[in-house]
């Protein structure tokens, strides 16, 4: 691609005449750079791009994308005022700026992200409107999926995808927007169709430092320059703020204040029953995703769904068949005893999972839990104090301790709580434990890894599923 075309809508200046750079690709790994290629210069919070520019020139870069020039190299440097936010947009010419071809949803949030994208897919597609998926659990572009690596992409992979979406017959997107996507500026180059907001609860505070940084990153999104209307829950405090300052149109949603998109009648057995008016079009849904946060969450994807171009008959037709998600809120049924799974990793998932599963329960409420090593480390106690307050027996064992110790994770996950827990570090033990002890009547949750396929501990990734773990001890 000649070197005008992948700076298209750029402002930058260069020492060279940019027209007569043929580049073939981008890069942002030194080390996997090509003859021909574009070395985009990106500062990170351990390490700045433009320390390896020179390496970039001699493994054959043609070209480097900076914001300060860098001595010691001759190939043509291209200099702009930010250089993650013209990555992004380089990355989308390179790609043929994919997105402008499909109707993309991007979905934020501390929880439910997947949950929404995920229904939003489900209900697009089974409402003729071939629909992509880019989230935690994979990437589906309405035929097949693949694994995913990260919530949200980086640029070059991010528009690789949505291309792919456009070759295969997508007309629209579902993706799930990380705080950290968008505090790294990888969605820069795309304007969304929708927006949605979800919650604001505790997480991430390993990397914002406090809830207004994380805030902050969460309410960029909602900007005319990234959105072209917004879905917000006006349950969420933090949604209100953003309904109230929105420069963009919204609609609203939500079981408890007055929204544009609610619901009525909720009944809960086996399936959810309720009526969802969306701007006066009335649906009866009958739905097989249990619990309130899983009603918002639907709430959400009919409100997305409806301005992608479904009408109310096919929504609700279509919203009887949807299954549950991998990982959230998987029920399972042995005799008289109830296990679910679920992905609750903050407190205010886990909360919310343990006042639903209460509600499948008739005896005692067992819990399976950890936190993450390496992440937020204030959460732990207030996950502790939910689980002590809401479960009657719990078993705190190992989630991804990456490069802590586990036994350190339990103790500070018991700071918060004084009720008697059962510490059982290997976490396929601690679920034998859970079933071993469950009798009729009781709940087993098992909570914090949802679909996720390992346990990561010191840099290594051991194979490792939850469900796997769960069917194998009940002889499912």
């Amino acid at each position: 691609m000649k070197g005008k075309s992948l700076l298209s809508g750029i402002n930058y200046s260069c020492n060279a005449d940019v027209n007569s750079l043929e580049i073939k690709d981008i890069y942002l790994n030194s080390n996997d750079v090509r003859p021909d290629c574009l070395f985009a210069a990106m500062a990170g919070k351990k390490q700045d791009g433009k320390a390896f520019a020179a390496q970039a020139e001699g493994r054959g870069a043609c070209a480097v994308l900076t914001d300060k020039p860098i001595e010691g190299i001759s190939v043509p440097q291209i200099i702009v005022g930010d250089v993650r936010a013209a990555y992004a947009a380089a990355c989308g010419n390179f790609f043929g700026n994919p997105a402008s071809k499909l109707k993309i949803v991007g979905v934020t949030g501390t929880n439910g992200k997947s949950t929404v994208t995920y229904l939003v897919q489900e209900l697009a597609c089974a409402c003729s409107i071939r629909c992509g998926l880019i989230g935690t659990m994979y990437v589906h572009d309405g035929e097949k999926r693949t694994p995913a690596a990260l919530t949200t992409p980086d640029p070059y992979e991010l528009n690789s995808i949505l291309s792919s979406f456009v070759k295969s017959g997508c007309k629209a997107a579902a993706m799930e927007v990380s705080a950290h996507a968008l505090y790294w500026r990888k969605t820069e180059n795309i304007l969304f169709d929708l927006g949605v907001f979800t919650n604001l609860t505790q997480d991430h505070l390993d990397f914002f430092g406090d809830m207004q940084s994380y805030a902050r990153a969460k309410a960029s999104f909602f900007t005319p320059e990234h959105i072209r209307k917004a879905v917000i829950n006006s349950d969420d405090p933090f949604g209100v703020k953003l309904i109230n300052s929105s420069r963009v149109p919204v609609i609203t949603y939500g079981l408890y204040n007055p929204a544009d998109v609610f619901a009525v009648n909720i009944t809960q057995g086996e399936r959810c029953r309720y009526v969802v008016n969306d701007r006066d079009c009335l649906m009866e849904i009958n739905s097989r995703l249990l619990g309130a946060f899983n009603v918002s969450n639907t709430l959400a994807a009919i409100a997305c769904v409806r301005e992608l171009g479904a009408d109310c008959e096919q929504i609700a037709a279509a919203a009887e068949n949807i299954a549950p998600p991998e990982g959230r809120f998987n029920v399972y049924k042995r005799g008289e005893i109830t296990y679910i799974i679920d992905f609750a990793h903050t407190p205010d998932g886990l909360r919310n999972v343990l006042i639903q599963a209460r509600k499948l329960c008739k005896g005692n409420l067992i819990l399976v839990f950890g936190c993450g090593g390496d992440r937020d480390r204030s959460k732990r106690p207030v996950m502790g104090a939910i689980a002590g307050q809401l479960a009657d027996k719990m078993i705190i064992t190992e989630d991804n301790p990456r490069t802590e110790r586990r036994e350190d994770i339990a103790a500070q996950i018991l700071q918060g709580t004084s009720k008697e827990a059962a510490v059982i570090n290997d976490r396929r033990q601690a679920i034998a434990y859970a079933c071993r002890i469950a009798r009729g009547g009781d709940a087993v949750v098992i909570a914090g890894k949802g679909s996720e396929n390992y346990i990561e501990s010191f840099g290594v990734k051991t194979p490792y599923s939850d469900r796997e773990q769960l069917l194998k001890v009940i002889g499912q």
